[in-house]
């Protein structure tokens, strides 16, 4: 092989390597700290802060650490759920709708291994 084509080989494997999509962000496993504010009925409802305990399982899936589902214990149904490399948006059906029923839409946007925003609207 001649050195042009190896440095032409070399050029194109740099750009589509620059190119390639960011690795995703790990969150990190451990205490969390909460802080919840919103929204019930159109009325501004306090600020809430809670501490949770995310798993090493649930860091690398956070569909898992962050869907009310935890709680729920089996009762809820993802779909729609779709991951990218700095963020993560679900539905969710959850409960049992003879009973109790509520309905989930989710978005999170992961700033760093240690640190999200994200919005969840709740239908009951």
């Amino acid at each position: 092989m001649s050195r042009r084509l190896q440095a032409v080989i070399a050029a194109f494997a740099v750009v589509a390597i620059s190119l390639s999509p960011a690795a995703a962000v790990e969150l990190r496993p451990g205490t969390w700290q909460e802080t919840e504010t919103g929204t019930e009925d159109g009325k501004p409802v306090p600020a809430k802060t809670d501490t949770s305990c995310m798993t090493p399982e649930e860091a690398k899936d956070p569909l898992k650490g962050l869907s009310p589902e935890k709680e729920m214990k089996g009762q809820c149904r993802s779909y729609d759920v779709r991951k990218t490399a700095t963020g993560l948006s679900f539905r969710m059906d959850c409960g049992d709708p003879k009973q109790f029923s509520m309905k989930i839409a989710a978005s999170f946007v992961f700033v760093s291994p240690t640190q999200y925003t994200g919005t969840m609207k709740t239908e009951l």
